[in-house]
C-alpha cells in the first residue's frame, strides 16, 4: 500500500515526504549512513544522498563521523541536529500551566510553571505563550495537553476550564504564531504514552481509565490508533448512565469522600460496571487504571464486581499505571512526531 496519495504528488510534496522518512529513520536509530537510510526507507541511494546533502547544508542534519568500511572508503554517518528546531509542550492544569521545551531529538532542555489560566482563559494563555515564542527563535511546534474533549484542535467539552469552551487552540495559535500546533486530550495522550512505552505493539487493544482529582475519563486505542469518535467525545465515561438516575461521575463523587465499607463497595461496583461495558463493546486485551493508587486487592474486587455482569474469562487484564509518566511521555512523543512531520500533510 502506498504511503502517499500519488494523485497529489508534486516535486515539492515528494521531496518533503523523503525528508520526513529520513527524519524518522535518523530519530529511530540516532546515527545512520546513507546506505542504511536507503535500506530502511526503500528510497534510492542517490536520492537519499542528495537529500542528506541538502539537509546538511541547511543544518537539519549533521555529520557525526564515519562508519565501518566494507572494503572501500568509510561511509559518512549522519544524525539529527538537536539545535535545529524545538517544540513546546503546554500542559493546562488546575494548579498551574507547565511549559516544557524539547530539542529536535526530544530531550528536555527547559521546564517551568506559570500561574493557571483556568479562570482567565485564552487571553492570559496567549500572554504566557508569547514569552516563549519570542524567547526561542527555533520553535516550530506547540502541543497543548487539555483535560477535555478536543475536536481537531477545538475544545468541545472542557468542564474544568469553562473559559476555553469551544476555543480553537490549533487554528488560533497557528495563525497567530505561524507554528505547527497540536491540541490533545489528556487521557488520549496518556494511552498513547503507555502504548509507546510498551513498545508500539499494534496487536494490542487498550482502554485507559483515569480516576483522579481532576475528573474521570477514558481513552481507547485499537490497531495502534487512538479512537476519538465521530464528534471526538469517545472516552467521556463520566456521563455513563450506570444506574437508573445517576451517572458514573455522580456515584464516584458521592462515594469518594466516604471511607465506609458500603461506599467502597458501591464504588467498586460502579467501576466494575464500566469494565463490563468496555468488555462487552470492545473486548480489549488490557484495561489500565491510573490517577490514584489502586492496590492489587482492589483490582481483584473490581474484577469480581465486573464478573457479575459479563463472563469472567472475557474480562481483560486489569493493571495500574503511572499517570504522570504516561501523560508526560504521550505529550513528548506527540511533540516529537509534530517536529518530525509525522501525520502532517
Amino acid at each position: 500500500m502506498s504511503l502517499i496519495d500519488t494523485r497529489s504528488v508534486t516535486p515539492k510534496t515528494m521531496g518533503e515526504f523523503i525528508r520526513r522518512q529520513i527524519r524518522v529513520a535518523l530519530h529511530a536509530k540516532g546515527v545512520s549512513t546513507t546506505a542504511e537510510i536507503a535500506q530502511v526507507t526503500g528510497v534510492s541511494f542517490p536520492t537519499i544522498s542528495k537529500t542528506l546533502d541538502d539537509m546538511n547544508d541547511q543544518g537539519e542534519v549533521i555529520l557525526s563521523g564515519l562508519g565501518a568500511s566494507s572494503g572501500g572508503r568509510r561511509p559518512k554517518e549522519y544524525q539529527i541536529n538537536p539545535a535545529y528546531r524545538s517544540g513546546l509542550i503546554v500542559r493546562l492544569d488546575r494548579e498551574c500551566t507547565t511549559y516544557t521545551l524539547l530539542n529536535y531529538v526530544g530531550d528536555v532542555i527547559a521546564q517551568e510553571s506559570q500561574p493557571s489560566v483556568m479562570a482567565q482563559g485564552p487571553e492570559q494563555l496567549t500572554e504566557q505563550l508569547t514569552q516563549y515564542v519570542n524567547r526561542y527563535s527555533n520553535l516550530s511546534t506547540i502541543t497543548f495537553g487539555i483535560a477535555g474533549a478536543v475536536n481537531e484542535g477545538r475544545a468541545v467539552y472542557i468542564p474544568s476550564f469553562h473559559a476555553f469552551k469551544n476555543f480553537e487552540f490549533k487554528t488560533y495559535y497557528e495563525e497567530r504564531f505561524a507554528l505547527r500546533v497540536e491540541a490533545v486530550n489528556d487521557v488520549n495522550a496518556s494511552v498513547f504514552g503507555y502504548f509507546d512505552r510498551l513498545g508500539f505493539d499494534k496487536s494490542l487493544s487498550l482502554v485507559y481509565i483515569y480516576l483522579g482529582p481532576v475528573g474521570i475519563g477514558a481513552a481507547i486505542l485499537m490497531n495502534g490508533e487512538v479512537v476519538r469518535g465521530s464528534t471526538f467525545f469517545a472516552g467521556e465515561i463520566a456521563t455513563l448512565p450506570l444506574y437508573d438516575e445517576k451517572k458514573f461521575i455522580q456515584v464516584m463523587n458521592e462515594t469518594t469522600l466516604s471511607h465506609s465499607e458500603d461506599a467502597k463497595r458501591i464504588q467498586r461496583d460502579a467501576i466494575g460496571r464500566v469494565v463490563a461495558t468496555f468488555t462487552s463493546i470492545i473486548n480489549p486485551h488490557r484495561l489500565i487504571f491510573s490517577g490514584k493508587e489502586i492496590p492489587d486487592l482492589v483490582l481483584e474486587s473490581i474484577r469480581e464486581s465486573s464478573a457479575k455482569y459479563v463472563v469472567e474469562e472475557n474480562i481483560p487484564d486489569l493493571v495500574v499505571s503511572n499517570w504522570e509518566q504516561d501523560y508526560g511521555h504521550g505529550l513528548r512523543q506527540t511533540t516529537i512526531n509534530s517536529m518530525l512531520g509525522i501525520g502532517v500533510e
